[in-house]
This record gives C-alpha cells, structure tokens and sequence, in this order.
C-alpha cells in the first residue's frame, strides 16, 4: 500500500509540476504582484503544489487504511497503473476548477478549493477500496478455477 500512495503522490506532483509551468508561463495566472516575476511565481506555485500533493496522499491514505481494515482488504492493493492515473487526474482537474471559481465566484474560491481537496480525497480512496475489492475478487477466482481442474 505505501508504494501505491507514493505513486499516487507522485502522480499529483508530475501533472501537477505541468500544469503550474503553463499557468505561469503561458496562461501568466499569477497573482498582481507577481507579474514579471515568472520564477518566483512558478517557485510559490509549486510549494502550493507539493502541499497539496502531501494533504490529498495523506488524507487518502489515512481513509483508505481504514476502508481496508474495515472490509478486511489488509493483504490487497490497489492497482499502480489506477493509482498514477487517478493522481495526474487530479491534477489536472484541480487547475480548470481553481481557475473556473476565482472567475465565476472570487467571493467562494477558497471555500472551492477546500470543497474540491475533500472531494478528491473521499472519491479517491473509493477508487482505491474498490480496486482493492476487484483484486480480491480476481485472486478468488483465480484460487477457484486453479481447484477446479
């Protein structure tokens, strides 16, 4: 499980690392006093970035121990291939809604963010217990085809 919570951070911080060089060298969505800083700008972004890579791996790592204890799922992990492609999903879908609310509604933006870090840590320790649960599944069907012959 640690590999695949560490692959699922990593995942965040590469898509992560991508979309914060185009925000500030191509979109240059920087805050005012940033502007002609670009460096500086793309440094604070991806401090911004490797926390919250560290708050979502953690809180899906606590919930989804929990979820695995719970279903009695300790020996079974999720997929790696599902777990990096769920953490550059993020990613990439944190920078479009970020963008979209401090445009549509600059009074709710951190209270967006917020909302979206719990939703990405609840829905993707869902996506982790159930490919847990698929593995399961696969590893009994596989112990009854291998008894059956």
């Amino acid at each position: 499980m640690r590999r695949a919570i560490l692959l699922f951070i990593f995942g965040i911080l590469c898509a992560a690392l991508l979309t914060a060089a185009v925000s500030v060298y191509v979109v240059h969505d920087v805050d005012k006093e940033q502007v002609g800083h670009w460096n500086e700008a793309f440094l604070s972004l991806c401090i911004e970035e490797v926390l919250f890579a560290l708050i979502i791996g953690g809180g899906v790592a606590v919930l989804t121990l929990l979820g695995l204890r719970l279903f009695h799922l300790r020996t079974y992990s999720p997929r790696l291939k599902v777990v990096f492609i769920l953490g550059v999903g993020i990613s990439f879908i944190q920078y479009p809604w970020d963008f979209v609310s401090r445009v549509a509604i600059p009074k709710l933006a951190d209270a967006s963010l917020y909302a979206f870090l719990i939703v990405a840590i609840v829905l993707s320790s869902i996506v982790f217990i159930r490919d847990a649960f698929r593995q399961k599944k696969l590893t009994q069907a596989r112990g009854t085809i291998v008894s059956e012959s």
